[in-house]
């Protein structure tokens, strides 16, 4: 395992060259109340914000204004994770059990595809997530003692499980988090990490070949009925996962580590300011500088150190934190929006 001492004396090097960087706060106008869980940035104008109760939020303006949407069928969809493909159309995923889990595609102003529908009772989806405009992977809790794994090949028009063949078998009660929309993150070249927990289960489940074969790694995180890993995110090789025990809201536990060489390997970080599980995780690099974000129902932090000092943005209770470049939103209870500045 590498020295934890490498990688914050290299950064303090970089760091003497570089003006610093801090993060800016501005809470936003929101036209929704709802909880709102999975953020997709397209580019600095258009991101795609999705929730509960059959809710989601677009801005074309970089967070300034946004635009309401329902589904139709009422409020009974739970809209925990969301990919836009572009200020016009975007991939929802409701979760919940059985054929609560759906995933659609939703094309302004007002078009609706249903593209998948759960058919097995135990079914549960966690979270999507896209290579490209035509490739794309979703998580849901195992079944079958084989983790749930669907792909699609053509931008989610249709969906199919992945072959078990070249997969390790699942935990008892391994699942993911759906909590942020982050438990599955996909890279460069075919590469994806999904983060499991849960029945005492916390490792990641690895792909470098667009989800055919996989392998699994373990987490440092903590372990428990329901703790785990909840949220992973990477930018190259450099990777964040935050998790902790769901059911020790005040307290610290093991809940984020760092890894440098894509996954491979992972270092436990720092005791972050917030108290409690993390849900959602971001990482972003600006003028050189590495940004890895936490946050959770007790608030949200920063780290530009891979974890090893913390610094607390908000108290405020947020469920999902994505960043692309140097901005980003993080969103949760109350249909609350914040936005997120790196400017030197």
């Amino acid at each position: 395992m590498k020295s934890p001492f490498i990688i914050p004396l290299f950064l303090t090097m970089i760091g003497c060259t570089q003006k610093p960087i801090q993060p800016q706060i501005e809470p936003l106008d929101s036209p929704t109340s709802s909880l709102l869980q999975a953020i997709s940035i397209v580019d600095e104008n258009t991101t795609w914000i999705s929730g509960h109760d059959a809710t989601f939020v677009l801005t074309k303006d970089g967070g300034d204004s946004w635009e309401l949407f329902n589904h139709p069928t009422g409020d009974s969809l739970q809209f925990r994770d969301v990919h836009g493909f572009n200020s016009e159309k975007a991939i929802l995923m409701s979760a919940g059990p059985g054929p609560l889990s759906r995933i659609f595609t939703f094309t302004a102003p007002d078009q609706w595809e249903e593209n998948f529908v759960m058919e097995d009772s135990l079914g549960f989806l966690d979270c999507i997530d896209f290579w490209d405009d035509e490739r794309g992977i979703a998580y849901g809790d195992a079944i079958d003692n084989y983790p749930y794994i669907l792909l699609t090949a053509d931008g989610g028009k249709t969906w199919s499980r992945a072959d078990s063949t070249n997969m390790p078998r699942a935990g008892k009660g391994e699942g993911g988090f759906a909590a942020s929309g982050t438990c599955v993150t996909t890279g460069e070249n075919g590469k994806a990490w999904i983060a499991t927990g849960a029945g005492g289960n916390c490792r990641f489940l690895i792909t470098e070949d667009y989800g055919q074969s996989w392998k699994v790694v373990s987490s440092p995180l903590i372990t428990g009925e329901a703790a785990g890993n909840t949220s992973v995110s990477f930018m190259g090789d450099i990777g964040v996962v935050t998790g902790g025990d769901l059911l020790k809201p005040t307290e610290y536990t093991e809940n984020c580590a760092f890894s440098t060489d894509g996954g491979d390997s992972w270092t436990l970080a720092n005791q972050p300011q917030t108290a409690g599980a993390f849900y959602g995780s971001a990482i972003t690099e600006v003028s050189e500088q590495t940004f890895a974000f936490a946050c959770g129902p007790n608030g949200i932090d920063y780290t530009k150190d891979m974890g090893q000092t913390w610094i607390n943005l908000d108290t405020a209770n947020y469920w999902a934190v994505g960043m692309k470049g140097n901005i980003g939103y993080a969103s949760g209870t109350d249909g609350k929006i914040l936005r997120i500045s790196l400017q030197p």
